[in-house]
């Protein structure tokens, strides 16, 4: 089992971070009061840390997610036993996961933020400039590349390079009612979009008590009209990324047949437009959806006797296999964590990663806010493994992250406006069979715009969704 030792620590930030006549680093420049953040962004000079005992370091990280009571615990107990273990104090600061990109391309046109931040998939591609590069780390100060989830390395990597380390695991899958699907004909929940559909109206029809017969959460839409398309074999950057691809037919084809089921079906119904994460997950949990789109984190929605209720009836499956043949579903896989190239004390920095990757911080982390560990052998901990951690790796195959591109984070929020209109629309009565069309024809034009600001770098390719044999 993976784990690194305070004295281990201890002697590694004393052997690099107390230099000996070291001179202090020149701040890097201010921005002017006219620049404009950009996701692309030229880099910061890296600073070297001036003579200091360990005591003395401060660094500061920035945690996303909800600033929930388990997250305030985490930061705590974390930023505690790093005190204790390697003599250094860490300010955590949490950021919604909404406040993030603003954020952070703020620091970095201001040339100044906090030492350490998280990030999320795509971002890597838009920040790696102004990021520490940490491959040569891996099986040194970090656990070797072997020792994490499959697929979460590649995900924190850009050209071959790691600017982030994985840290939070994210998986996604389906979660249904056996029962309700069960009376529907479809007791293994629906697997295909055709499945869905048919078993949707089926559902509707004998149990319209239910809030909605599907369950869509508001927030992170961008997440489900990515998965559509994807299910569809299609995506929203060509694969040579140099052309936006938001209304290719395979795209029009997938988001139509979302759209349709809210306009014409009524299968999603108007009130999911409203809906936050939370929202969807405690109404799930309290038995008004008979399937939704689940991550791990979900169980936190519900009441302990709601969740032992109805534990039994829930299903998990994978992805949804769309018209085209793919089987594909957003996930983060992992988010990662990054160290800015302006700070001050980058082996302590790195220390500090190094540290929340250890067993106990990675087991804490998932305890306390239900978050999957990326190191594989902390899934054999025991109170990991009572936590069910293990029942999610299966959906890691049909899982996938925004592909790295340089305009992934500006693209990411025009998917994010694919579905909001669909329900403006029908609540307006305006919904027609072009509808989807012009949407698309719309956000493609931005994202072309996007991308012309922000080109791939040479070789840059973008494989998209192949059918599942």
């Amino acid at each position: 089992m993976l784990r690194f030792t305070k004295i281990l620590l201890l002697i590694g930030l004393l052997a690099t971070i107390a230099v000996a006549c070291a001179s202090p680093a020149t701040p890097p420049p201010t921005a002017k009061a006219t620049d404009k953040p950009s996701a692309t962004v030229v880099p910061q000079t890296p600073t070297t840390a001036p003579a200091v005992k360990s005591s003395d370091v401060k660094l500061t990280m920035w945690f996303m997610g909800a600033d929930s009571p388990e997250q305030k615990q985490f930061n705590k107990v974390a930023t505690e036993k790093f005190k204790e273990a390697a003599g250094v104090t860490v300010v955590a600061e949490t950021l919604s996961w909404g406040d993030a990109t603003k954020r952070i391309t703020t620091a970095i046109a201001a040339g100044e933020g906090p030492d350490v931040t998280m990030l999320g998939s795509g971002d890597v591609a838009a920040y790696y400039q102004n990021l520490v590069d940490l491959t040569d780390e891996y099986g040194k100060i970090l656990p070797a590349k072997s020792a994490f989830v499959e697929g979460s390395v590649e995900a924190n990597s850009y050209v071959n390079r790691a600017y982030a380390v994985p840290y939070q695991g994210q998986f996604r899958s389906q979660a249904y009612r056996k029962d309700l699907w069960s009376e529907a004909g479809l007791p293994n929940g629906p697997t295909t979009w055709a499945e869905l559909r048919d078993g949707a109206l089926k559902i509707k029809k004998a149990h319209p008590e239910l809030n909605s017969t599907l369950g869509m959460r508001g927030q992170g839409v961008e997440q489900y009209a990515a998965s559509m398309m994807w299910q569809n074999c299609g995506d929203v950057i060509s694969e040579d990324g140099k052309k936006a691809t938001f209304n290719d037919p395979k795209n029009v084809e997938a988001i139509k047949f979302f759209a349709d089921m809210v306009a014409k079906d009524a299968t999603f119904d108007l009130k999911n437009s409203e809906w936050a994460i939370a929202d969807v997950g405690a109404r799930y949990w309290a038995g008004q959806l008979s399937w939704t789109w689940m991550a791990n984190t979900w169980v936190q929605y519900g009441k302990p006797d709601q969740i032992t209720a109805l534990q039994p009836k829930t299903g998990y499956i994978p992805a949804l296999v769309g018209n085209k043949g793919c089987q594909s579903m957003f996930a983060p896989i992992a988010n990662g964590m990054g160290v800015f190239k302006w700070t001050r004390q980058p082996a302590a920095a790195k220390a500090w990663v190094a540290f929340l990757l250890q067993s106990d911080m990675q087991a804490e982390y998932y305890k306390l806010l239900g978050q999957l560990p990326v190191i594989t052998s902390v899934y054999d901990m025991p109170d990991v493994k009572a936590g069910g951690a293990a029942t999610w790796l299966p959906f890691a195959k049909s899982n996938k992250p925004y592909s790295l591109h340089p305009a992934m984070s500006q693209v990411a929020l025009l998917i994010g406006q694919v579905i909001p209109p669909i329900y403006a629309a029908v609540i307006d009565k305006s919904y027609n069979d072009t509808t989807v069309q012009k949407i698309l024809d719309d956000l493609n034009v931005k994202a072309q715009s996007a991308l012309d600001k922000n080109p791939p770098p040479a070789g840059y390719s973008n494989p998209w969704p192949k059918p599942i044999k």
